[in-house]
């Protein structure tokens, strides 16, 4: 059944320019929260007109509900943060429809808070957010980010050139999965240069897209130019069919253009070889860190990945414990002047 109010709301993201994974991510979220109104024999406007007291359980119960994975079938549940965004992703679209006037109610459980941001160039600065005082507790952050030495194993398992084309293309520029997909060898690709263009493109036949309808250049090694153009002339004739950089290989779909679920189908069979487990989200966090290390601006990192805000940036960010230890007894060695111990002996 097709749900009216909610596929209006879909839409209206769309039409914001998210990209065709963060539309469905939302479309899940808002389907979990209709099965539970289902579950409670509710109705949101029910919902709405609840007072606030009984509105806060509901939706406290609703985190839980989604904590026990009474909204999937999967064995791993949810964590808390998953949980809390999802609700909030439902927070959005509920006050979308009190903005359409679809609902008379309010949503009594959602405060004022204010809360603090860092722009795109550095500047912290202050606004009032909509807030739900019962989200879960928040789990700790945990960078996921693949060991380099991980990534020469991966990148030795590798069957093909087109593989280790796209494990280096993802190690080192950051783009995201969407977006290296949607390269265009002829027209995305400066080799002189080593730049890739990210192009926001809505037309892409393995429905690859860049994320935020964003424009961006990245850069790449000599090693992968080296890589690119020997893969290029390896699957020149199948290549020639299409313009797209990464392309099935074989079967009856040779030379269309390569899908995520082919991209992930690559990785779990070199998963199977290695024993080493990698996403492309993670080789974007191994960007973030590589980039870190090398002593990069956090500015110039978020800015490199295609970051909105910095904040998304620094969730990258890991500082192992090895680094703090080096880093400590540098500074202790540069500046012990500054406590004379040997005074104090």
């Amino acid at each position: 059944m097709i749900e009216p109010l909610p596929s209006r709301y879909l839409k209206h993201k769309s039409n914001e320019h998210l990209s065709p994974n963060t539309v469905k991510a939302i479309a899940y979220a808002i389907s979990y929260y209709l099965m539970y109104l289902d579950e409670e024999n509710l109705t949101v406007s029910e919902m709405f007109d609840m007072p606030y007291s009984v509105q806060f359980e509901h939706f406290s119960d609703y985190l839980e509900w989604l904590k026990s994975g009474s909204h999937c079938n999967r064995a791993q549940l949810p964590n808390n943060n998953t949980c809390n965004t999802y609700l909030a992703v439902v927070f959005r679209y509920l006050q979308f429809l009190q903005m359409e006037q679809q609902s008379g109610g309010d949503l009594k459980v959602l405060t004022e808070k204010e809360a603090s941001y860092v722009n795109d160039v550095g500047v912290r600065f202050k606004r009032m957010v909509m807030h739900f005082n019962g989200y879960l507790p928040p789990n700790e952050h945990r960078s996921r980010e693949v060991a380099g030495a991980n990534l020469t194993i991966l990148l030795n398992a590798c069957s093909c050139l087109r593989d280790k084309v796209l494990l280096m293309l993802l190690a080192e520029t950051g783009m995201r999965i969407g977006e290296v997909l949607g390269v265009n060898y002829v027209r995305d690709i400066d080799y002189e240069k080593r730049i890739i263009r990210v192009e926001m493109r809505e037309d892409n036949e393995n429905r690859a897209r860049a994320k935020n309808a964003e424009y961006r250049n990245t850069y790449f090694s000599k090693e992968t130019l080296e890589l690119i153009q020997s893969y290029l002339s390896e699957n020149a004739e199948l290549l020639s069919r299409t313009e797209y950089l990464f392309i099935n290989l074989h079967g009856k779909t040779a030379g269309n253009a390569m899908s995520v679920n082919a991209v992930y189908s690559v990785l779990k069979i070199l998963e199977k070889r290695t024993g080493i487990r990698i996403t492309p989200h993670m080789l974007r966090h191994y960007f973030a860190n590589e980039r870190r290390k090398a002593g990069w601006e956090i500015l110039d990192i978020s800015t490199a990945l295609g970051h909105r805000s910095i904040r998304t940036t620094e969730e990258y960010l890991s500082v192992s414990d090895e680094e703090l230890e080096v880093a400590a007894e540098k500074y202790y060695e540069e500046n012990q002047a500054l406590y004379d111990i040997r005074n104090l002996l």
